[in-house]
């Protein structure tokens, strides 16, 4: 994987990162998220995307409505007035249920939902942990001290799709997803569809 590897990155916050934004962590472990990131709307912030039944879904996160142009991220509040944790369960459920590995971590994921966090930020870093756990990742702490640069890479949750930012369609390596044999091989979805399926990278 050619890969951008310096000494820190900075991702923005996601929801379910996607595997291109899972293969730049496992190669920049000592990586950071942007705590003054901007609240943009429609991104991969509050988004992702999985491949069910009927093909590529996206799965969205209902944000509380008050939000000003120089709102931060870590300032966003999830709302529950809409059912969309079971939405999500059901989606996931469906999509993933009869793949390999989906079982190993699916009450991981549904603990982390009945939590019921305030800010997306919160939720969106569980599941990063336990996406690092799973893919076993050892995040290592980024030294600010040295004047190393550090490579901001927020415009992966920039994008509201599956369109990879930073690698080549062709680093992407097939792996068998649960659909193939009534849907094309789907790039880039959220890192769990390639965990369900494979169980690592």
């Amino acid at each position: 994987m050619n890969a951008i590897k310096v000494g820190n990155v900075m991702f923005a916050t996601a929801y379910f990162p996607s595997v291109e934004y899972m293969m730049l962590v496992q190669k920049n472990p000592a990586f950071l998220i942007d705590q003054s990131d901007l609240w943009k709307r429609q991104t991969l912030r509050n988004r992702t995307y999985i491949l069910s039944p009927n093909g590529i879904q996206m799965l969205s996160i209902p944000v509380e409505a008050k939000l000003l142009p120089s709102t931060l991220t870590k300032d966003i509040k999830i709302s529950y007035q809409q059912p969309w944790v079971r939405v999500h369960k059901g989606a996931l459920e469906s999509a993933y249920n009869t793949t390999a590995f989906f079982e190993y971590f699916k009450d991981d994921i549904w603990t982390i939902f009945d939590k019921k966090t305030t800010y997306l930020v919160d939720l969106n870093d569980m599941i990063l942990q336990l996406m690092l756990k799973k893919f076993k990742i050892k995040k290592q702490e980024a030294d600010l001290s040295k004047n190393e640069e550090t490579i901001n890479l927020c415009n992966l949750s920039n994008a509201a799709d599956t369109v990879p930012r930073h690698l080549n369609p062709q680093e992407f390596r097939k792996y068998p997803q649960v659909f193939s044999y009534k849907h094309d091989f789907a790039l880039n979805l959220a890192a769990i569809d390639l965990l369900a399926n494979c169980g690592h990278f």
